[in-house]
């Protein structure tokens, strides 16, 4: 009979965080709130405060039943180091990231591993609601301003999509940890897109499912630019996320360049191209306070 040390559990959750405390209490209560207890939740610190993080953890002892192992990086790792080093420190069936400063519906993990053990698909992704929030000058309290879903239109994961925009953001998606072998880990070279550039990867070899319920199963949280660590990683660095872009279309493009094919780079390239151009005229041609109400539209 095997012991409790060794037995897999079913899912490894992954929640990266760095001096948010406030987010990583909201996100503990999210993981350990859900109805299928089956799982390990790896915290790993890229190299914050030890402190508040332990705290946080022991307060919550009796909520979390010794689920959670805590790892502390001494320096800061980057976002796709910090999930790789999570995920290779245990060992499950499926795997999924849940940021600090996101949350899940309850039933996120009962409904999306048994949609996979149904299915015996590779990865699912859920409908999702966009939160809009803020936090309180003194760090003590989050406020939801709005809530809307997110990627209105998602009715299936699409590869052509995935190649212009992510529907496979971390909060959203859950898979099997075997696909890991053929996907590869995170590229740990992209400080931001990381997450976009495995969906691709995942498309590539895999389908995933797309589950809807009838209401939202995870909840992506975002906060207009303060300049604090309460930012989210969107909202604080859209320069740094188009440059980024730009590198890992090249690298995909070059590469089939090189193989004397075209796809995946040639898809995201001209599509970002296109929207590119479009958005150009569109200012260009329309007066500016219609052209901005019109690029808020399309970009809810």
């Amino acid at each position: 009979m095997k012991s409790m040390a060794e037995v897999k559990p079913r899912a490894a959750v992954v929640t990266r965080t760095k001096n948010r405390p406030l987010f990583l209490e909201r996100a503990i209560k999210s993981v350990h709130n859900q109805t299928m207890a089956d799982f390990v939740h790896v915290i790993i610190n890229d190299g914050g405060d030890a402190g508040p993080v332990d705290m946080l953890v022991e307060k919550y002892a009796d909520l979390t039943k010794g689920r959670v192992k805590v790892i502390h990086n001494a320096e800061s790792k980057g976002m796709e180091a910090a999930s790789n080093k999570a995920i290779k420190s245990v060992d499950s069936i499926y795997v999924a990231i849940h940021d600090d400063d996101d949350t899940w519906h309850p039933q996120f993990l009962q409904q999306t591993i048994d949609c996979l053990e149904k299915t015996g698909a590779a990865g699912v992704v859920v409908r999702t609601d966009k939160v809009t929030e803020q936090v309180s000058q003194d760090q003590t309290s989050i406020e939801t301003l709005k809530s809307e879903p997110w990627m209105p239109d998602l009715r299936v994961i699409n590869l052509y999509r995935q190649c212009i925009d992510n529907q496979m953001t971390p909060i959203t998606f859950l898979y099997r940890r075997s696909v890991l072998s053929e996907v590869g880990y995170y590229d740990e070279s992209l400080p931001v897109t990381g997450d976009w550039d495995f969906g691709i990867r995942f498309l590539l070899k895999h389908d995933a499912e797309f589950l809807d319920p009838g209401y939202a199963l995870a909840f992506y949280h975002h906060r207009k630019a303060t300049g604090s660590s309460s930012d989210s990683s969107f909202g604080s660095g859209q320069e740094k996320h188009r440059y980024y872009t730009n590198l890992l279309m090249n690298k995909y493009l070059r590469q089939e360049l090189a193989d004397g094919r075209l796809g995946v780079g040639y898809i995201m390239s001209k599509e970002r191209y296109r929207q590119n151009y479009l958005s150009r005229l569109v200012h260009k041609m329309v007066p500016g306070f219609l052209a901005g109400h019109l690029k808020r539209r399309a970009t809810k």
